[in-house]
Parts: C-alpha cells; structure tokens; sequence
C-alpha cells in the first residue's frame, strides 16, 4: 500500500488524478473526491467511481447524523456505493481518494482497509496529515510506502507514485523514462487545443484530450490506456492546471 499525506489543499486529489491517467485509466478502480464550489465557497465533496458512479459524500445541506464541520456526511450512500466497487477490484491497481475523518465513519471502509494493508495488492490512497489511532496506525504499517505532498514536489510527485508501483514492470519504465526525454525537445509537439500532434521516435502521434481524458493512436495506449506520449504532455507544466480535478 503506497499512502500519500499532505496538509489540507496541498493538492492530493491532484495528484491522484494525474496519478490515474499515469498509470492508464482501465487499469485503474476504486474512487476518488472532488470539491463542490458554489463560487468560491465550498458547500461539499462529490465522490466518484472509476467505474462510472457519482455521487455526494458530504454537502452543507445534508443531515448532520455524521458530520465534519458543517458538512453532514452520507455514509449509507458511500458503504452501498464504495464497498461494493473496492470488492469488485479486478484491476491491476487500486485508488482510494480518500482515507480521511469522514470516510473513517463507516466501520465496514476501516474493515476492508485493515484487509488491503494485510494483502499484496498494489493500492495507492491519499490519508490525511493529522492523526487518529487509526491512520496513525496505518501510516506506520506502510512507513517505507509513505510520501507526503508539499508545494515543492506536487508536480512531480504523480511521477514517483507510477515508478513507485510499477517498480517491476520493466516496459512501464521505459515509457515514463522515454516520456522525461520527449518533454525536453519541446519541437516533437505541436499543440491546436486539446488535439496535440507528437513526432515521437517510431511515429507522428495525435494525442487528443475530451472532458479530462486523454487518448493516443499508439499501440501501447491501445493495451494499458496511457503511454510515453500522454505522459510527455502532462509533464509539461503549461497542462498541469488541466490535470486538477479539486
């Protein structure tokens, strides 16, 4: 279990994001959270499946039967919704977005927590900074997998998580090494929007990018869902700003 910490709007969410389009999104399951903004305020925090499901976690306007601060949390929806989707795993890797004080409400997420750290399964999770016995306890059974965010390392941090899980997947490794030297010859890309025409060593590549996902016409994007070339552009810090989902 790989656990990425960082004090509140260090950008995890961000990072776990990216970390997604990294790795190849249908290589991906499991959930992460977005904030819900009403102008510059925020009233409340939407969950959302990889495999497709949205809902509200928390809102100003919910009951306060669990809450944090004025949030009122709806746990019944995230057990019915949440279990089920990490149960189902049958992906090579594991999201969960996040291990905080109102997901810990729900006594079967700590269970199945408890189960993951224990398993060999290959899950990255973003966990809050401040403590209780619970994360405490986690952080320190995965103290050599554990990595906080700061502003100085969140635009690379996306980049070790993929190393960090893909330690031993030799083509993987290639492709993120292939896709560092891309992003420095600067004259392969070509940008018209959310369209990117690429010459990379083999090929000339169309990259394009539709509500958030990106796509390649290569072969390797065909089989994972990410490759050398989609890495090369999000490495170019001019597209960060397109990456943040929170």
């Amino acid at each position: 279990m790989i656990l990425l910490t960082g004090a509140p709007n260090t950008g995890k969410s961000t990072a776990i994001s990216t970390l997604i389009t990294l790795l190849g999104r249908k290589r991906c399951k499991g959930f992460y959270t977005s904030e819900i903004l009403e102008g510059n305020k925020r009233v409340g925090f939407m969950t959302h499946t990889l495999s497709g499901k949205d809902f509200i976690f928390a809102h100003i306007d919910l009951p306060k039967t669990y809450a944090i601060e004025e949030f009122g949390v709806d746990i019944g929806t995230f057990e019915k919704m949440i279990i089920p989707e990490l149960r189902s795993y049958d992906a090579p890797f594991l999201i969960i977005d996040e291990i905080g004080p109102m997901q810990l409400y729900s006594k079967a997420f700590r269970s199945y927590l408890e189960e993951l750290s224990a398993s060999d399964k290959k899950v990255i999770a973003t966990i809050c900074k401040e403590d209780n016995e619970f994360t405490a306890h986690l952080k320190e059974e995965n103290r050599d997998t554990l990595y906080e965010l700061n502003e100085e390392n969140r635009d690379q941090m996306p980049f070790l998580l993929a190393e960090a899980v893909n330690k031993d997947d030799e083509e993987y490794l290639s492709k993120l090494a292939l896709s560092e030297k891309y992003h420095k010859e600067p004259e392969r890309f070509m940008y018209q929007g959310d369209h990117i025409i690429m010459r990379s060593t083999h090929d000339i590549r169309m990259i394009d990018r539709t509500d958030g996902n990106y796509s390649c016409t290569c072969d390797y994007y065909q089989k994972t869902g990410t490759c050398s070339h989609i890495m090369a552009v999000i490495r170019n810090a001019t597209f960060w700003k397109y990456e943040k989902i929170s």
